[in-house]
């Protein structure tokens, strides 16, 4: 049997293509503008492909599609995080709006937080910076960066601590430190969801930050805590999405 899930995210949507709930496909697009008529087409065309699967769906956009259930990206990300990685029971996604922390067992959602803050402590910012500098997001390797003297922005308000990356490019900062200091303020950033959860253990970093090279060991620096990426972390919502269907 083939189960799909979508993850509609504010930047990119991730799918998952599971047959008799492992694995088959992954894939990740620009999440569409016009989505109730995008996704509706796209059904159609999974219905003819992949005749009688389920699909179960997530993320900002999920009522757009006529799935046969909508879910939390919350529960989707702890069904998702022990399918991936059955040993860790605590994960931070970092996504281009949010930042969310759950706390799972055997895949079932026991607790979540998500920032308070603005944007500066979400992907958006970084994005942000990133077209200001003209750089691209699969560009940046965080491996490369000999020097871990981070530039620290003190405003927390995505709109003051761009200005503030405007006035570093002004000093002749280098490019590539004005990226890790972004990322830098991101990651501290979620480090305040942390405080919030008792349990200790290790951390599994999701979300589309995870694509970075380097950034599991700039986020253990930052965080003082093991921080670990699990297989396809960019899909871990879509995955859980997936294996939710398999159980309709």
């Amino acid at each position: 049997m083939r189960s799909i899930g979508i993850d509609i995210g504010s930047m990119y949507t991730k799918y998952c293509v599971m047959v008799d709930g492992v694995v088959d496909q992954l894939f990740v697009e620009r999440t569409p503008v016009r989505q109730s008529e995008y996704f509706k087409q796209k059904l159609l065309m999974w219905e003819l492909k992949y005749p009688n699967c389920k699909i179960v769906s997530c993320g900002y956009g999920k009522q757009n599609v006529k799935a046969f259930k909508n879910v939390s990206e919350l529960t989707a990300l702890a069904v998702g995080l022990h399918y991936q990685f059955p040993s860790i029971s605590i994960a931070l996604d970092i996504g281009g709006q949010d930042t969310k922390l759950i706390r799972e067992t055997e895949g079932k959602l026991n607790d979540f937080f998500v920032n308070d803050k603005c944007a500066s402590g979400s992907g958006q910012f970084l994005a942000n910076v990133l077209n200001i500098l003209g750089i691209r997001f699969e560009d940046i390797n965080l491996a490369h960066y000999t020097d871990k003297t981070y530039i620290k922005l003190s405003s927390v308000c995505a709109v003051f601590a761009q200005s503030e990356i405007v006035e570093l490019m002004a000093n002749d900062v280098a490019p590539e430190r004005i990226v890790l200091a972004t990322i830098h303020q991101i990651l501290v950033q979620a480090s305040s969801l942390l405080k919030k959860c008792k349990q200790g253990g290790v951390i599994a970093l999701s979300g589309g930050l995870t694509q970075i090279q380097g950034i599991g060991e700039i986020a253990s620096d930052i965080f003082n805590k093991t921080v670990t990426i699990p297989d396809n972390p960019h899909h871990l919502s879509a995955i859980g999405c997936a294996m939710i269907a398999t159980e309709l």
